[in-house]
């Protein structure tokens, strides 16, 4: 047995009964191999009186060592810093009266009950384990005034006491919690601030919020915010009087101006300080009355400019009401305008449940490493359904960008879901060595047709040119320098496999997104080292992007490299790291995106196909208003699906949904459902305000870096509920006609007279699979090259 112990308090009593004098002292500690996981983690009590002299001057040395972990503490560190434990003390105390032993990951909840402030009762934890089976573990008090750890705890925090930034009160069970935390998956419930779950499914999870949902509504039907506070009526009352002494000046300006020129109205219209007022109360019923008044929609049919400013200020006002909704998604006015967004009137059968509602807008619970770790058994196997991992991910994301290091591999099934640990490692050799084979086969290849040379030398210069201009805002890909970096600057500490400093503000605006690729292009000059201004790639990021998509045109060479590739690449280099893996990735990725660049354009038309038809059953008054634009064909949508959205959102946006995108949690086309809830989103300024093809297209081309993906995923996903409903309804009423038939005649009169329902669509019905969608290109020939 070979063990380290990572924590020890001491003076944990049980209270086996209310007799003061009864009360035994023990000691409460958490060992861990090394060699196994985290999950593995032990936990024991074990009382004082079975231990020798020697055995308790080690262990209160382990107390005053290791019971008072830092709140910077991480599994890592707590492993590094561990001793071995002394296995006699283990040994001497194994069946004890009251002694127990049991793993952290076999633990379902534990129950910290905090001291009270005056001294009345001593602080406590209930361990409740997973297993009904189990006998029942004793209640542990911590007697915090004779335990040494915690005193010397005490008073380090007490010198330094904040009085405006106090938390929690302090005492021996945070000790425990903060250890277990980095071991283990423990999440908060909001049931009961003291309850606390370890390793909980997603199902779980939702159910200890279930209460804290119900309250939060009754407080806001009651005139409180989803804060806790009550809602400001003087305030709110003081705005709308403004409004109204307000509005009409606006329109007076505005109706004034309808003489003046195209420029001196978009002055007007964006200079106004009643509309910047407006803009920063973020009221969206009142703008929608403006777009409707008649003196507005006078100017927008003089004025282009005028129709495609008010509709993005429409939509932006919209956006941010819509963000502090989503920001505080319990609050029950956010679900209420998501249905009536949402609504359709077709069946009281289509509508959303309330189940359904709450898990869609319940994205409390990314997927971190604790709760990563905790779905593989001892062998590295994965102890829980592949179901309930991409529950977590599709509705709560991956927490970090250095846990998607591990999760994209599964995602992209570089690992099957049912692999070991071993298995990985041995699918890591092989896959690094056939990758090695294709790379070597056009480092060294010769050409006997001139042609197949021609066409190679074409291939690479494509790859040249999208790879310099490969997201050179991004940090790794931004400085054209040998080690990737600014030249003439000395790195303060060494370089990690992985650096999260690297990862792009996710609060950072368009103006500065666009500054940074200014920038760039302003040192362009600096890259510039060769003849007739054609400079050489040193970056070693972006050589790596060009040798992968190289030995991906030797994998695939039917298809060989087209513009977009390097868009999907980037984002899975980045986070991957590592060249082989990412080319795996890559290849894998490409399995379901292939079909976007086939030179017949079969398979990228016929997801526009599917979207026109998705569109008019789901948004028909869109559908018939695009129809009346000239833009029926959704030609705005093309480059969006082409390479998944990736000129639309931030770098990290793009991570967050394409591994949502993978999961196939519903649709292995959810990317469509994506699409339409944009489409949906953005209705109401087009039908009101654009009615021309080059308007539509212009606005959706402005829509880059403006869009807020996680409500976007929400409707999404609701879209889906209703279009897997309305399928459903469709079927049984066609069953039912089909019931209905004359007996006589053997017609169905009803189903003879009806137009085609949309359920025979192939293009919709594919909607339903989760099964991925391949289109391989055919073989390449000389007459196919293009």
């Amino acid at each position: 047995m070979f063990s380290k112990i990572i924590f020890c308090k001491s003076k944990v009593f049980i209270h086996p009964s209310s007799v003061v004098t009864e009360n035994i002292s023990g000691f409460i500690i958490i060992t861990v191999d090394p060699n196994q996981s985290h999950q593995d983690a032990l936990l024991y009590w074990f009382p004082e009186n079975s231990l020798n002299s020697k055995q308790l001057d080690w262990l209160n040395d382990a107390d005053l060592k290791y019971g008072k972990p830092s709140v910077s503490s991480t599994a890592s560190s707590l492993t590094s810093n561990a001793q071995p434990m002394d296995d006699s003390i283990l040994m001497d105390t194994k069946g004890t009266y009251l002694s127990f032993t049991i793993k952290l990951s076999s633990l379902y909840s534990i129950e910290f009950r905090p001291p009270s402030s005056s001294g009345w009762w001593f602080g406590s934890i209930i361990l409740h384990p997973r297993n009904d089976g189990l006998v029942t573990l004793p209640v542990l008090f911590f007697h915090d005034d004779v335990c040494p750890s915690t005193k010397q705890k005490q008073k380090a925090l007490q010198k330094n006491f904040d009085p405006f930034n106090a938390g929690d009160l302090y005492w021996g069970g945070i000790d425990l919690q903060l250890v277990m935390s980095q071991m283990v998956d423990l999440q908060r419930t909001k049931v009961d601030p003291n309850f606390w779950l370890i390793n909980a499914s997603l199902e779980a999870l939702r159910n200890f919020s279930s209460k804290d949902l119900k309250d939060v509504r009754t407080n806001n039907s009651e005139g409180y915010s989803a804060s806790g506070k009550p809602k400001d009526k003087k305030s709110s009352k003081g705005f709308w009087d403004k409004w109204e002494s307000t509005k009409w000046s606006i329109m007076s300006g505005i109706a004034t101006a309808t003489a003046k020129s195209e420029e001196y109205m978009t002055k007007l219209v964006n200079n106004h300080p009643a509309v910047k007022y407006i803009e920063q109360n973020n009221d969206n019923p009142y703008v929608r009355n403006l777009l409707k008044n008649p003196k507005v929609q006078e100017i927008q049919n003089d004025f282009d400019s005028a129709r495609i400013y008010l509709a993005k200020w429409s939509l932006g006002v919209k956006e941010e009401a819509n963000k502090y909704k989503l920001d505080n998604q319990l609050n029950e006015s956010y679900r209420k305008m998501l249905t009536n967004d949402l609504g359709f009137d077709v069946d009281t059968d289509s509508s959303f449940t309330e189940e359904e509602l709450n898990r869609v807008t319940q994205r409390n619970f990314p997927l971190t490493q604790q709760k990563w770790e905790s779905f593989f058994d001892s062998q590295g196997r994965l102890a829980v359904t592949t179901g309930e991992v991409k529950d977590f991910i599709f509705h709560g994301g991956v927490d970090t960008m250095e846990l998607r290091q591990e999760v994209w591999l599964f995602l992209l099934e570089i690992y099957p879901w049912d692999s070991s640990k071993d298995e990985r490692d041995q699918i890591d050799e092989t896959l690094k060595e056939v990758y090695n084979t294709h790379k070597f086969q056009w480092m060294t290849q010769t050409f006997e047709d001139d042609k197949e040379e021609e066409y190679w030398k074409d291939q690479l210069f494509r790859i040249d040119k999208d790879v310099k201009r490969n997201d050179r805002h991004v940090g790794i890909f931004k400085y054209n320098t040998t080690d990737g970096k600014p030249e003439n600057t000395q790195p303060s500490k060494p370089r990690q496999a992985f650096d999260q400093s690297e990862v792009p503000d996710i609060e950072q605006t368009e103006d500065n997104d666009n500054q940074a690729r200014n920038n760039f292009d302003d040192n362009d000059n600096e890259d510039v080292e060769s003849i007739d201004g054609h400079w050489a790639i040193r970056n070693p990021h972006l050589i790596i992007l060009g040798d992968i998509l190289k030995t991906y045109n030797i994998f695939n060479t039917n298809l060989g490299y087209v513009q977009g590739m390097t868009d999907l690449l980037s984002p899975i280099y980045y986070i991957v790291r590592d060249e082989v893996k990412a080319f795996w990735c890559f290849v894998h990725f490409m399995d379901r995106m292939e079909r976007n660049f086939l030179r017949d354009q079969s398979g990228i038309r016929d997801q526009m196909l599917t979207m026109t038809e998705l569109c008019q059953l789901m948004l028909p008054q869109l559908s018939d208003h695009l129809n009346k634009c000239d833009s029926s064909n959704l030609f705005f949508c093309f480059r969006m699906l082409l390479v998944w959205f990736k000129r639309e959102f931030n770098f990290e946006d793009i991570c967050g949904i394409w591994e949502i995108f993978w999961t196939d949690y519903y649709s292995s086309q959810f990317q469509l459902f994506f699409m339409l809830a944009i489409l949906q989103k953005n209705s109401e300024p087009i039908i009101n305000n654009l009615n021309q093809f080059d308007q539509v297209i212009k606005y959706f081309n402005d829509l880059h870096n403006t869009m807020d993906w996680r409500d976007l995923m929400i409707r999404a996903e609701l879209l889906f509920i209703r279009f897997e409903k309305l399928m459903s309804l469709m079927e049984r009423k066609e069953e039912l006609a089909r019931s209905e038939t004359d007996p006589s005649s053997g017609v169905n009169n009803k189903e003879a007279s009806s137009p085609q329902l949309p359920i025979h669509s192939k293009h919709l019905q594919l909607l339903l699979s989760k099964k991925i969608i391949v289109r391989k290109e055919e073989t390449r020939t000389l007459d196919s090259i293009r």
